[in-house]
């Protein structure tokens, strides 16, 4: 459940997205990107390629550098914030938080951006889960874009992120707080030569938790990705992505190991309002074994995805995806994840809109642990927001969302119903 583009950047918000930001922000880890996978390799290939957006809005501005910020409350409705089968606890959450944007023209071409979401996470009921320190946006990056002699774009960037919520992690249950720090430095390369485009780029990716039930989490990556692009007609582009990594455990209960991937996509402009993307190919996991978790099972198989997007009208757009992709497991070497993603976006007047999404994902891990057998999960969701333009400045959103899990081991079901209100003010 990411709904947010990896290099989204924290200017004033839509109407429609503070509808969804009070919701989402907290149920989806967003891209602050994870272990590197084949879905992911394509979008931070995609955001690559793309120039970066300047959309002209600042509310203050010191001599090259402009200033962008906007500040949330919200509260949020929540009746199974344990995840829990029995025992369901329900709980009344605000939730403060202040974004923050910054861009600074070093040069005409080189720039300079720093982005950070700022916020805090408060219960009414049960004190103890409140944010032990803060919370930062999935979103939150430094980021310095250098051009040289006309085809080349280096980006340099850091992403940081501190994160709460166990709902975007399909394979827990019975957690109330997942709390995890997330690093990534690195470089981006582009060589663009005008219909043909390399990327290639290098992460060091960090992943720290912040409780002792969950550090045999903790780990290091090094992650290496590419993509070659070729534009063969205005509307049909075609290519391929290739990425690896190196995995590596700070416990000596998950396994070390590498994951490549590798294969062909197509993006395809089917109309002026609809797109089609198309990726496929193979994908490795190998794990060293010597792990505590008693799983030695490797993964050598297929991944894919379709995306197709549509702007039905002025008022209406929508896009549906599914895929199939290996990941990185909690307590086995990996698990197979299928999903189908909905999301539709509706514009009912000038200062009204609403958004409609659902999915549905499966998920399905490796091996026999010696203390728990691995799971097999199916869970789909649906949700409902509403944002309401007040003024220039001032937005109210209201929200719903409900999360169904169905688990073959014990005790692992849940339901979740979360209802939000919230308001933003924009500077």
């Amino acid at each position: 459940m990411n709904f947010r583009p990896l290099d989204f950047q924290l200017r004033p918000l839509p109407v429609l997205w503070m509808a969804q930001a009070v919701f989402f922000c907290t149920v989806s880890g967003a891209l602050a990107q994870e272990s590197i996978r084949p879905s992911q390799t394509g979008s931070l290939a995609s955001e690559a390629r793309k120039e970066p957006e300047n959309d002209g809005h600042y509310f203050m501005k010191a001599g090259p550098i402009d200033f962008n910020a906007s500040a949330s409350v919200g509260l949020e409705y929540n009746d199974n914030v344990g995840l829990s089968e029995v025992n369901r606890q329900s709980d009344l959450i605000v939730r403060p938080e202040i974004n923050l944007n910054s861009v600074w023209h070093v040069t005409t071409l080189n720039t300079l951006r720093f982005n950070i979401g700022v916020a805090y996470s408060a219960y009414t009921q049960h004190s103890d889960l409140n944010t032990r320190s803060i919370l930062l946006d999935p979103g939150s990056e430094l980021s310095f874009d250098i051009y040289v002699g006309g085809i080349l774009k280096i980006n340099v960037h850091d992403r940081f992120a501190i994160i709460q919520n166990p709902i975007d992690e399909p394979t827990l249950s019975n957690t109330a707080r997942f709390d995890r720090f997330q690093n990534t430095a690195g470089v981006t390369a582009l060589l663009d030569f005008n219909d043909l485009k390399f990327v290639l780029g290098y992460d060091h990716f960090t992943y720290r938790t912040f409780s002792d039930e969950f550090d045999f989490l903790d780990r290091h990556e090094e992650q290496f990705y590419g993509s070659a692009s070729l534009q063969l007609t205005d509307a049909l582009v075609a290519g391929a992505d290739l990425s690896g990594a190196v995995v590596k455990y700070q416990t000596g209960f998950n396994n070390n190991g590498t994951t490549w991937s590798a294969g062909p996509f197509l993006e395809a402009t089917l109309s002026n309002y609809t797109k089609l993307r198309i990726t496929a190919g193979y994908q490795g996991m190998n794990f060293d074994g010597n792990g505590e978790n008693g799983d030695t099972t490797n993964f050598a198989g297929w991944y894919g995805s379709v995306t197709i997007s549509q702007r039905l009208n002025r008022y209406w757009s929508h896009s549906l995806s599914a895929g199939h992709e290996a990941r990185l497991g909690l307590e086995v070497n990996f698990y197979e994840y299928d999903y189908v993603r909905y999301l539709a976006q509706w514009q009912i007047n000038p200062r009204l809109n609403a958004s409609i999404d659902g999915f549905v994902e499966n998920a399905n891990e490796s091996g026999t642990m010696v203390a728990q057998d691995s799971e097999n999960s199916l869970r789909w969701g649906a949700g409902i927001s509403l944002g309401w333009r007040l003024g220039n400045k001032v937005s109210l959103n209201l929200g719903y969302h409900y999360v169904n899990k169905n688990s073959d081991l014990p005790l692992r079901d849940y339901y979740q119903n979360v209802g939000t209100l919230g308001v933003s003010y924009t500077f």
